[in-house]
């Protein structure tokens, strides 16, 4: 029987996570010392080493690897129990923690949740952006509940059901010699200076294997972590950048950058919600999926041509 409370559990996995016991202690307001007298008391409790310290930061032991696994159950469990007994007091009836790529809040996600939050204010969302690899990472750690990501390979070990999607575009300055360009093809802009997103975003890798497929990598100059300070980047002339067109439209209206159309198969990405199972799935998760993919199909139903009535004679 283990007698470790849930503060020592938070200590040992924050530890791991920043690789630090100091920033820990930090993120979790505690002393130091207490954090790790905490964390020595778990261990001589567990009868192994948790963790080991290493020149670079702290790294978990193969027990400490099974632990934190554990830890992150415990902990998820006592937040359910605390957003439980939040309900009788404050009439928050479900949470549902929610990961997500910026493609894919940029392009409709983010409309989309403010929608689903003001017909369903009974359920608190805890919305996390991240890369669509993190995004996975996330859910396979069970440090999310659901997952959007830009869908581009199989994903095991995670169940799917598609959503959206979007057109990549080429956005250039309005002064660009491409501005007056209808469309694009790749090949045409590797001779260019890039302003591209950081590295492990689903775009920044999509292009990256692209451009070496092609034997000509991208001349990146500037690489920044959101679609608006790119735009900005474009604007002062350091760079074209590739970004998805429906999001960019009314930042290339205020920044007066050009969208061009990127005549590429591969231009077109589709979005991907992701759960671990759907049997073990929890209501307020499950409204939120039935609302999402439902207001795709009304999209799609609006944006279908309407059926001529036939003349009269």
């Amino acid at each position: 029987m283990l007698y470790h409370d849930l503060q020592s559990l938070r200590i040992f996995l924050a530890a791991c996570e920043m690789r630090s016991m100091s920033k820990a202690a930090e993120s979790l307001n505690i002393a130091l010392s207490a954090a790790s007298r905490r964390l020595s008391l778990l261990e001589s409790e567990l009868g192994t080493p948790l963790i080991m310290r290493r020149p670079h930061g702290i790294e978990p032991t193969a027990a400490g690897v099974t632990m934190m696994n554990y830890a992150r159950d415990v902990l998820r469990l006592g937040d359910r129990l605390k957003v439980s007994l939040d309900e009788h007091r404050s009439g928050i009836r479900g949470y549902v923690r929610v990961s997500a790529s910026s493609s894919v809040l940029v392009q409709r996600l983010a409309k989309d949740l403010s929608q689903f939050v003001h017909e369903n204010p009974q359920i608190k969302l805890d919305l996390e952006e991240r890369p669509s690899s993190a995004t996975v990472s996330a859910l396979l750690s069970k440090q999310a509940d659901i997952g959007i990501i830009v869908h581009d390979n199989q994903i095991e070990g995670l169940k799917i059901v598609p959503y959206s999607g979007d057109r990549l575009a080429i956005a250039v300055p309005n002064d660009h010699r491409f501005a007056k360009r209808r469309e694009l093809k790749f090949a045409d802009i590797l001779d260019e200076d890039v302003v591209a997103l950081e590295s492990g975003t689903a775009t920044n890798k999509l292009l990256t294997s692209r451009a070496i497929e092609l034997g000509r990598p991208m001349k990146v100059r500037v690489q920044v972590r959101s679609f608006e300070v790119m735009c900005l980047m474009i604007n002062q002339g350091l760079g074209i950048g590739i970004l998805p067109e429906r999001g960019a439209r009314p930042l290339s209206k205020a920044l007066g950058i050009k969208l061009v159309r990127l005549a590429e198969p591969w231009a077109q990405r589709n979005y991907s919600i992701c759960v671990r199972s759907f049997e073990d799935i929890e209501a307020p998760s499950s409204r939120l999926i039935a609302f999402l993919t439902s207001s795709v199909e009304k999209d799609a139903g609006a944006d279908a041509p309407a059926k001529r009535k036939p003349r009269r004679r």
